[in-house]
């Protein structure tokens, strides 16, 4: 591919033949003219592909040479001018210009121009962009249907930007990328698909460059998942949903990557999506305490040093809406569940839901969480307390104390015994006792889960002085005592 640069100013000439060696565009050849008729020797030996050409260096008695010269040669131009006229636009369209671009220039702008005009050249011979290639036979189908046998001859590319309102400037920008190997390319309604036969490259090199290359003139991130050539996968559908699985790679490792296929990524790992009784605490006193280091340090060392295999983003999601639940009891506790905090909790909430990137999420979270103890803690907040909230704190706090009575909450929160228990009732419509026998039986079922503790242990672990007591209100809560409880819990995980 040969480009001739018709410029009178030769500093610019130079900086656009560094503009293309810089990015890589596809042209083996750059000659720079500065004069009406050493462009048209040049045009005339060396037949260029495409002509870079300065409007403004054409002398009036000149033009219909050169635009006669322009026809016969036919090569792609980019017209260039300093005068942003009605005259200079009518000679680009004249010209059959692709574009027309006026000084200063903008760097970004000329490599596109350039890409463009490479893409109409190569539109002169079959090029697999949209439609599928009938000899390779490359379609929709391929991808959707298992019936697209593969040989280990194809490569497949899925690319995905973060804010899928942009597929169309992807699929664009594609669309002037200059491939070494073009792909049949497959838009779909949140990612384009590229299926390359043959390749005479390694794919993933390809797809670095399309990272770099986009990157250079859009903000919105994207990700690459390459699958190589191999014949493990046996059709471009197995391909397929094995790049869309390894897309989820990006909610733990971000965007601006190219992601191939490995062994440690093929399952996620298995975890509780719900906090458990002692997390809860846990959560309830550094919110209470207003600790900001310590969430801070929890928040990260939970969600943002994990190693593969990755546990499923989806449950990781339902954990941090279990954190988000105990961040709730806070916010009605200090009275902050309305207004503005009220809005800016509903938009966490969505953010855990849709937000592409766990770092990002956990960030919000954070942000949200330190503005939310800061009003906490200057808002008049003991005065504001809900009475009923700062008591059932108060016991899941302390049910394991086997002395824990009524009285003892009902000085923490500094009512009556009488008066606490009317409001308790009247407002849950259970009893203290009811109330603290339910979390115990619901931490002792936890325990009996785990296996760990023997029944005796865990009786006295969750408050009970007896064991005896502890399996008789067991039974009479469950229907069935501690011990038939493990047994089934054994018998169902064989």
């Amino acid at each position: 591919m040969k480009i001739v640069i018709a410029e009178r100013d030769y500093n610019e000439g130079v900086a656009i033949e560094w503009l293309i060696s810089t990015y890589s565009i596809p042209i083996n050849k750059v000659f720079v003219t500065n004069t009406v008729k050493e462009t048209m020797a040049v045009i005339e030996k060396e037949l260029p592909e495409l002509l870079y050409l300065e409007l403004d260096m054409i002398p009036a008695e000149h033009w219909s040479q050169v635009r006669r010269s322009v026809k016969n040669f036919s090569p792609k131009i980019i017209a260039v001018t300093a005068e942003a006229t009605f005259e200079r636009a009518k000679q680009a369209i004249e010209l059959g210009s692709v574009d027309l671009l006026v000084k200063p220039l903008d760097p970004v702008k000329i490599k596109q121009c350039l890409r463009m005009a490479l893409s109409l050249l190569a539109s002169r011979e079959p090029i697999h962009t949209f439609s599928p290639n009938k000899d390779e036979g490359y379609s929709y189908q391929s991808i959707f249907l298992d019936q697209e046998q593969n040989n280990g001859d194809i490569s497949l590319m899925l690319l995905h930007v973060e804010n899928n309102k942009k597929i169309s400037d992807l699929l664009q920008f594609l669309t002037y990328f200059p491939f070494r190997d073009h792909p049949t390319i497959l838009p779909l309604s949140d990612m384009v698909v590229c299926l390359f036969k043959n390749p005479t490259q390694h794919t993933k090199e390809e797809a670095s460059k399309i990272l770099r290359e986009w990157e250079a003139s859009n903000i919105e991130p994207l990700a690459a998942v390459v699958i190589p050539p191999n014949n493990e996968m046996k059709s471009v559908y197995e391909m397929y949903i094995v790049a869309r699985r390894l897309l989820e790679m990006t909610f733990f490792i971000g965007y601006r990557q190219v992601i191939l296929p490995k062994e440690v990524n093929e399952q996620w790992r298995e975890i509780d999506p719900f906090l458990t009784s002692a997390e809860q605490r846990e959560w309830v006193e550094m919110l209470n305490s207003f600790d900001k280091h310590r969430i801070k340090r929890w928040m990260h060392q939970e969600f943002l040093h994990m190693e593969t295999p990755f546990p499923n983003p989806e449950k990781l999601r339902t954990r941090l809406t279990s954190i988000l639940a105990q961040i709730r009891r806070f916010m009605k506790t200090y009275q902050l569940d309305h207004d503005e905090m009220e809005e800016y909790y509903m938009k966490i909430f969505s953010e855990i839901l849709f937000n592409r990137v766990l770092y990002r999420i956990v960030q919000e979270i954070l942000l949200f969480l330190y503005d939310l103890l800061d009003r906490a803690k200057t808002g008049e907040v003991f005065s504001k307390k809900d009475v009923i909230e700062r008591g059932l704190l108060y016991i899941e706090k302390h049910y394991t104390n086997p002395d824990l009575t009524l009285e003892d909450v009902a000085v923490a929160v500094g009512r009556s015994t009488s008066y606490y228990s009317h409001l308790l009732m009247k407002k849950q419509g259970i009893s203290f006792r009811q109330y603290l026998t339910n979390i115990r039986i619901n931490e002792a079922k936890r325990l009996l889960h785990d296996g760990q503790l023997t029944i005796k242990e865990i009786a006295y672990h969750v408050g009970f002085r007896n064991p005896s007591y502890f399996t008789r209100i067991f039974k009479e809560m469950t229907k069935i005592s501690p011990r038939e409880y493990r047994m089934h819990i054994r018998e169902g995980m064989e």
